[in-house]
């Protein structure tokens, strides 16, 4: 199991403790989860974050005392509060996430914008005292609509058809989130929607969950087509299903 690091904190989180509480090395479906994800809220991998939160939602030097009490519990790296919004504030929970300086751009349109920190109130046999707040969670993520029964993608355009003006489809490269033993998502991409503005294409693209478990390797990409109904003309293509929306460029 890997260790993980909390940003700029520069505080990596013991992989032995971790190990002790079942953290996984990656966000996956049985991550820590904060509720239930609907219209007018995003999820940074398995948490979902309210979309008033982004707007206007308050800091973590005005968390509630027990609140504040976690940001002192084990593992939990030192922080500014003043730059982190609470998304959840409990008194087993709490949840913090706040805006990269610089995204961080691992390749094949995967750009995380944001950094998350959950921090529980844990009962475990190794932990002295116990139970204790424990950093649970801490990662970088993009911010993701919930797609209904579909997965998440990344999107990037297909460099060996790359859009102009007179083009009237959309040749996409998309990267399967979920696992799926390495393979790509053949037969599975969906366009969720498509709307043409005068001077963007948005699209947002979702994949259909494959049946059965599946390995964790890196996954390919998949070609997909998006078909228009007039030229692409000078527009700029937009990814919307995350926030902020993305331009989606060439790999």
């Amino acid at each position: 199991m890997e260790e993980r690091k909390v940003g700029r904190a520069g505080r990596v989180v013991g992989a032995g403790l971790a190990a002790v509480l079942g953290l996984g090395a990656c966000a996956t479906a049985d991550g820590p989860a904060g509720g239930t994800a609907g219209e007018g809220s995003y999820r940074c991998w398995e948490t979902v974050v309210p979309e008033d939160a982004l707007e206007g939602g308050v800091t973590a030097d005005r968390l509630s005392p027990e609140g504040s009490a976690a940001l002192d519990g084990t593992e939990v790296p030192p922080i500014d509060p003043t730059e982190w919004t609470v998304v959840e504030d409990g008194a087993e929970r709490v949840a913090l996430l706040r805006e990269l300086d610089d995204p961080e751009d691992l390749g094949a349109g995967d750009v995380r914008t944001h950094e998350m920190l959950v921090i529980e109130w844990t009962d475990a046999p190794n932990l002295d005292p116990s139970p204790t707040w424990f950093l649970t969670a801490a990662q970088t993520c993009a911010l993701r609509a919930d797609l209904g029964g579909l997965g998440t993608a990344t999107l990037t355009l297909d460099p060996e058809h790359p859009p102009v003006p007179d083009a009237r489809e959309l040749h996409l490269l998309v990267t399967e989130m979920a696992c799926n033993n390495g393979e790509d998502a053949e037969g599975r991409v969906r366009l969720s929607a498509l709307a043409v503005r005068d001077d963007a294409v948005e699209v947002t693209v979702g994949v259909e969950p494959r049946t059965g478990g599946a390995s964790c390797p890196s996954n390919p990409p998949t070609p997909f087509v998006v078909e228009l109904d007039e030229p692409l003309g000078g527009r700029v293509v937009l990814d919307v299903s995350v926030h902020p929306a993305r331009e989606v460029v060439l790999p």
